[in-house]
C-alpha cells in the first residue's frame, strides 16, 4: 500500500517536473517550477494568428499606403534685407516626403527665374514690391502654395507735409520725407512763370526742412528719393498744395 501511494506521488512529481499534464480531452495542463497551475488564455489560436499575420499587416499597410497618398509638400519662406532698395532675395525651402514633380514661382502673376543653391533650397532675385508666391506639387497629386510680401524696396516717392508749408517773405518752407532710401535733397527745385528754375537756398538734411524762394503766387516743386523715384507737387500764395 505504502509502495502504490510512492509510485504514484513520484509520477505526480515527475509530471509536474516536465510542466505538462493533459485532461481527458487533451488539452495540456501548464505548471510553474513550484508546481502551481498556469492558467492558459482563452484566446483562440486562430484568431491570435488572423491578428498577427493578417489584420495588424493590413492595418500597417493600408496606414503607409495612406499616409503616402494625402502627404502634403511644405514651404518655408524668407525674404532678405537690401542694400540699395532696388533688388531683394527670396529664400524658400521645400520639404516633401515624395519627389516633387510641378513647382511655380511667381512674383504677382508674372513668373520669375529661381536658382537651387542646395538641396531643396532655392533663391530668387526679386527687383519689385508684391506678393511671391510658390506653389509645390508631388507626385502623389498633392499641392500646397505658400506666399510672403516683399515691402522692402523702394518704390515709392517722397512726399512733403501740406501742413508744415509757409510763405514768409518771398520764401517757402514745406517739410520733405522719405521712410526708405531716404529724399535726394540735390533734385529738389521748382518752376515758375512757365519754366524758369530756382533751387533752394536752405536745406536741413536732418529734419528734412526745405526754404526756396517764391517769385510768383504759385511755384511747381520736383523732387526725387535716393532710388530715383519722382514726384511733383504745385503750391500757391494762399498755401494750397497740391501733389501729383
Amino acid at each position: 500500500m505504502n509502495s502504490n501511494h510512492s509510485n504514484r506521488r513520484d509520477r505526480q512529481r515527475r509530471e509536474l517536473h516536465s510542466g505538462q499534464k493533459r485532461r481527458s480531452g487533451g488539452q495540456r495542463l501548464l505548471y510553474d517550477a513550484n508546481g502551481v497551475r498556469i492558467k492558459q488564455s482563452r484566446f483562440p489560436q486562430k484568431l491570435k494568428r488572423a491578428l498577427v499575420f493578417y489584420i495588424l499587416p493590413y492595418l500597417v499597410l493600408n496606414g503607409i499606403i495612406f499616409f503616402l497618398v494625402t502627404a502634403t509638400p511644405d514651404i518655408n519662406m524668407n525674404v532678405g534685407d537690401t542694400d540699395d532698395y532696388q533688388t531683394t532675395k527670396v529664400e524658400f525651402e521645400v520639404n516633401s516626403l515624395l519627389p516633387i514633380s510641378e513647382m511655380s514661382v511667381k512674383m504677382e502673376s508674372v513668373d520669375v527665374p529661381y536658382t537651387e543653391t542646395s538641396r531643396h533650397h532655392y533663391t530668387c532675385d526679386i527687383n519689385q514690391n508684391g506678393m511671391f508666391y510658390v506653389t509645390v506639387k508631388s507626385w502623389n497629386g498633392m499641392q500646397t502654395t505658400n506666399y510672403v510680401n516683399v515691402s522692402v524696396l523702394d518704390d515709392t516717392a517722397p512726399s512733403i507735409d501740406e501742413a508744415s508749408c509757409t510763405i514768409s517773405n518771398g520764401y517757402l518752407t514745406f517739410t520733405i520725407e522719405d521712410s526708405q532710401s531716404g529724399v535726394d535733397f540735390d533734385s529738389i527745385y521748382g518752376v515758375y512763370d512757365g519754366g524758369k528754375q530756382v533751387k533752394p537756398t536752405k536745406i536741413d538734411t536732418n529734419t528734412g526742412i526745405v526754404s526756396i524762394p517764391m517769385y510768383s503766387d504759385s511755384i511747381e516743386l520736383h523732387f526725387e528719393d535716393m532710388v530715383g523715384n519722382a514726384r511733383m507737387g504745385s503750391i500757391t500764395a494762399t498755401r494750397d498744395y497740391e501733389e501729383s
